[in-house]
């Protein structure tokens, strides 16, 4: 008898593994299933530009310039500043770039350039200058999370230190 129970049960066990295993492929097979995606929306934001002398209009190298993306906070408390990149700018062109990689919505920035080199290339004062980016139209985004970027080019004068 208790081999009538056990060759049951295998025939049982075997039937409902080739149910379970027919219904599972037929539900996984659907075509109008959504795409599952990690991650989150993303977009760059891009600034480029020039510094030179108020002075004398050359090109200035070796300024740091540091991007801050500023957040306003939801209650009452002062808006906050993150570091978000650095930047020299060169010691030919007197260019910079920056770049921040972010959610896809309003930004501001504030942006800083500071001499630190001293003599060397003559000596300058500190500017802070914001730029806001409000209903960004980004530019060559997949179509799916990466909405692609945004630049804008801020060239700026640097007032020689007294």
């Amino acid at each position: 008898m208790s081999s009538i129970k056990l060759k049951f049960l295998k025939s049982t066990n075997s039937l409902i593994v080739l149910l379970i295993s027919i219904l599972g492929f037929s539900s996984s097979c659907r075509k109008e299933e959504q795409k599952y995606m990690y991650g989150s929306p993303h977009a760059s934001f891009i600034i480029t530009g020039k510094v030179e002398s108020a002075a004398t209009n050359t090109m200035i190298p070796e300024i740091i310039v540091e991007m801050r993306e500023v957040r306003n906070s939801q209650d009452e408390q002062p808006a906050t500043s993150t570091l978000v990149a650095t930047s020299f700018s060169s010691s030919y062109s007197g260019s910079y770039y920056l770049l921040n990689t972010t959610t896809p919505d309003d930004k501001t920035y504030q942006i800083k350039f500071i001499d630190i080199d001293g003599a060397l290339n003559g000596e300058y004062e500190t500017l802070d200058t914001t730029v806001v980016f409000t209903k960004p139209k980004f530019k060559g985004g997949d179509g799916s999370w990466d909405y692609g970027n945004i630049d804008q080019e801020l060239n700026v004068k640097l007032k020689p230190k007294k």
